[in-house]
């Protein structure tokens, strides 16, 4: 009965849940900064973080097989059913799709972990999301190996009548933790808001991911986004990617554009591998707190911004410890690297910097190359004691910590949370 009735609200308003996990590390910052044109007093400052290490679930039931075509839904199987052209999952398990759609939604309301296995879809919604997890332990979804799946949301979403909340936030929304894996392509359009979102951590193992927004951001997390691997290309109408706490990336591919901010993060971002070449209009890289990059291949372009922004105003608040970077930005008061009033602090790695820089670089190690404009006194030599470095955050099974500075300046006691 107590389902039923949910049902009934679900045909006017889905209702979610959320379900909160994770655990939070502190890392002390003490900055010093040394060069040839400054010296500054040591200051710590703290910077809270909270991330997890992802554990892959693997011994999963096979609940159902799920034929989707037009406004019929097929079911071999158990575990969900056809509520007037909704699927909806109410047990833990594997669930594999196909089938076409212009008027379909997945919902998912369980306590238990869920995988969908979509295998060729191509599903369209008229009220909101694609799929919607309103409760659930993980949302894994997998793209089936060689095939292509696209997903597009409604550019008016469907009003929760007891809040006045729209119910989801993109085309994939989840009230809990989002893992995609698998070797198959997911093409994704945004009509409303988000491409893909969770309002806890987005990781991404595996797969080609193509996103296209016309409301809001690619990606969006509240607590984590971490990419361990996979080719991602987003063309967004606000940011590629944004986390509200922590982002990291580990390893795969980045490219595409946004009409706003590349790769943002309210707290810290941590860059210890893959490849990254985007376009923005704003800054490339924005961070509230800290930016760390201990390897990669970081292309960025800001043709109105800063390449790199960090606005932690504590000298190596960007802190580069290695890779490869070409970073462009836009002229004065905007530039290549940007910290405010704090120093920049290379330890390592390839950078070359165009559009000048407005804060003071200190250079410990690493081949430099700055041109343009700058707002600081430049300042290169040895200086500093290397900046924060450190662990450079906990990712997913594709890759873990970054080297970070052998000082050791910021240190991050984690413990690991299995997700399975």
């Amino acid at each position: 009965m107590k389902r039923k009735a949910f049902l009934i609200l679900l045909c006017l308003t889905i209702v979610g849940a959320t379900v909160g996990c994770g655990f939070k590390a502190t890392a002390l910052a003490t900055s010093s900064s040394s060069s040839t044109s400054s010296t500054t007093e040591t200051e710590t400052v703290s910077v809270d973080s909270e991330y997890s290490e992802l554990t892959i679930k693997t011994d999963w039931d096979e609940m159902a097989s799920v034929t989707i075509s037009g406004s019929d839904i097929t079911i071999d199987g158990n575990g969900c059913t056809d509520e007037s052209g909704i699927l909806y999952i109410t047990e833990g398990g594997a669930y594999t799709i196909t089938g076409s759609s212009d008027s379909c939604m997945i919902v998912i309301n369980t306590d238990e972990n869920v995988k969908l296995i979509l295998n060729g879809v191509d599903l369209t919604s008229t009220s909101g999301p694609v799929i919607y997890g309103a409760q659930v332990k993980n949302l894994y979804i997998e793209l089936a190996d060689g095939t292509a799946n696209t997903l597009t949301d409604s550019e008016d979403y469907t009003t929760d009548s007891s809040t006045g909340e729209e119910i989801g936030k993109g085309v994939i929304s989840c009230e809990d933790d989002i893992i995609i894996l698998g070797e198959g392509t997911l093409n994704i359009t945004g009509n409303h808001k988000h491409g893909i979102v969770s309002d806890d951590k987005l990781y991404i193992e595996s797969g080609t991911i193509n996103i296209t927004t016309n409301g809001s951001d690619g990606l969006h997390a509240n607590d984590l986004i971490c990419i361990d691997g996979g080719v991602i290309n987003i063309e967004a109408a606000s940011d590629m990617m944004e986390s509200e706490d922590t982002l990291i990336i580990n390893g795969g591919t980045i490219t595409g554009s946004s009409e706003d901010e590349g790769i943002e993060s309210k707290n810290s971002i941590y860059i210890n591998g893959g490849t990254i070449d985007i376009t923005t209009v704003d800054d490339g890289l924005n961070a509230t707190n800290y930016i760390e990059i201990n390897d990669g291949e970081i292309n960025i372009v800001s043709t109105n911004g800063d390449a790199a922004d960090c606005n932690g105003g504590y000298d190596g608040c960007i802190t580069i410890n290695g890779g490869t970077l070409d970073l462009t930005g836009a002229g004065v008061p905007e530039g290549a690297l940007d910290a405010d009033e704090a120093s920049i602090i290379i330890n390592g790695g390839t950078v070359t910097a165009e559009g000048g820089t407005n804060s003071n670089v200190i250079e410990n190690g690493g081949e430099v190359t700055i041109t343009g404009e700058t707002n600081a006194g430049m300042g290169g030599g040895p200086g500093g004691p290397g900046g924060q470095g450190g662990q450079g955050g906990q990712g997913g099974p594709g890759g873990g910590r970054g080297q970070g500075n052998p000082n050791d300046s910021q240190q991050q006691n984690t413990e690991p949370l299995e997700k399975n």
